[in-house]
This record gives C-alpha cells, structure tokens and sequence, in this order.
C-alpha cells in the first residue's frame, strides 16, 4: 500500500492544531463557557476532594454553614470542600475550588431539589454517598467519612 506523504503530514497538523482538536484550549482572555467550567471542575476535584453539597434556605442552610465553619480544620483534613448553592450560584464555604460551575448543574449532576434544603455528601469518586432533608451534624458527617475505604487509608498514612 502506498501513501501520500505530503497529504499524510497535512491530516496529522491540522489535527493535532487547535482547531482539529474536540477540546479547544481556553485563552486567558477569555471567560470558558458554564458547561466547560463544570466538566473541568468537576474532573479537577475528583479523586482529590469529597464535597458537601446544600441547597435551601433557613435554618438548616444557616446549621450546616456554622457546623462548617465551626469545624473547618476537620473538614479540611477531611479534604472536604462544603459548598452552598443559590438560586443561580454556588459558594465555597470551606475549602479552595476555584471558579465553580453554575448551582444549577450541581443540582443535575447530583438531584437535587432546588425548592427545598437537602445536602448531599460527595466522595472523592465523585458519586453521591448520603444525602439528607436536614443539616448533617459534623460528629455523625465525620463518622461515615472516617469509614470509607479511601479515608481509613489516608488516616493510616
């Protein structure tokens, strides 16, 4: 079999340039899209942090966010990252996550309601392990973390 070399040379650049590529390279002038921000944000803290995810208003919302900040040490040895959900925005409460997606896509990735509080504790695998109509109290949230598989190996570390 024989093979135009020229042509042949011209297919691998122009696929290996950005504009062949499936995932184009984000400028730094350039805010990335929502989708592109959660894909990369969700695949940047998998396997590195487990979160803890609410969404609501009231008491419970206003409970978890004191339990957070009240224990945050814990939580960050936990390598837990506790985010709070709006109407249209998350915030980190504890925790470093850099730009996060929309409150929206949270929602949808993990179900949950938006009317009503609910939290939802996330390993690092990234798939939800517990999930609650009322705040998680830090003593019992510690106790299902600290029997995870992948957390008694980082305790015996």
């Amino acid at each position: 079999m024989r093979y135009d070399i020229p042509l042949l040379l011209t297919v691998v650049i122009f696929m290996s340039s950005s504009e062949g590529c499936s995932h184009p390279e984000a400028h730094p002038d350039e805010d990335p899209t929502p989708e592109v921000v959660s894909v990369e944000w969700f695949d940047t803290v998998r396997w590195k942090n487990r979160l803890l995810v609410f969404s609501g208003e009231g008491d419970d919302s206003e409970r978890q966010k004191t339990l957070a900040l009240e224990s945050r040490d814990a939580y960050l040895d936990r390598n837990l990252l506790v985010i709070s959900l709006g109407d249209d925005s998350a915030t980190v409460i504890v925790g470093e996550a850099g730009v996060l997606p929309e409150a929206e896509l949270f929602r949808q990735r993990f179900a949950m309601a938006a009317e009503s509080f609910e939290v939802v504790l996330v390993g690092k695998d990234g798939g939800a392990k517990e999930r609650r109509k009322a705040a998680f109290d830090t003593r019992e949230l510690f106790g299902i973390i600290d029997a995870m598989p992948m957390r008694i190996r980082e305790m015996r570390r």
